[in-house]
C-alpha cells in the first residue's frame, strides 16, 4: 500500500513541472539534504532555507511588498540558484569552494560547511 501511495505522490509531483523545488528534490523518497557533523542550529536553519529555496535574501520582498530583488552585476533575478550556481560575478569565489552546475548536486555532493563558507565569503550568509 505504501509503495502505491508513494508512486501516486511521485506522479503528482512530476506533473508539477514549474515547481522550483524539483531541481533540489526530484525523487520524493530521497533524503532532502546531507547533515554536516556538529552542525549548529543557525547553520542547519540556513541550509534548510537554501534547500527549500526560500531565504530572507531572496524572498523577503514578498513580506515587504517590494519588487523582487535582482543581481546588479548581470541583471538577473536574485534567487538561491543564481547566487549558488549561475552568477558570473560570483564565479571566482564559487570555484574556491565547489564546482557543481545544479542545485541537486550542490546539496548532495558538496559538504554543507563549504556552502556556508562560500556564502560568508560573499557576505550574504547573515541574510539567509
Amino acid at each position: 500500500m505504501n509503495a502505491y501511495i508513494n508512486s501516486v505522490w511521485q506522479r503528482d509531483w512530476d506533473a508539477e513541472g514549474a515547481n522550483k523545488l524539483h531541481e533540489v528534490l526530484p525523487n520524493l523518497g530521497a533524503d532532502l539534504h546531507r547533515r554536516g557533523e556538529g552542525a549548529g542550529r543557525k547553520r542547519e536553519t540556513a541550509m534548510c532555507r537554501l534547500w527549500v529555496v526560500h531565504t530572507w535574501l531572496t524572498q523577503s520582498y514578498l513580506l515587504k511588498n517590494e519588487e523582487q530583488p535582482f543581481c546588479y552585476a548581470c541583471d538577473s533575478l536574485y534567487t538561491v540558484r543564481h547566487i549558488s550556481i549561475e552568477c558570473p560575478d560570483f564565479q571566482d569565489t564559487r570555484r574556491k569552494y565547489f564546482s557543481v552546475t545544479d542545485l541537486y548536486r550542490l546539496f548532495r555532493e558538496v559538504n554543507p560547511s563549504r556552502i556556508v563558507v562560500y556564502l560568508k565569503d560573499l557576505g550574504v550568509y547573515g541574510n539567509i
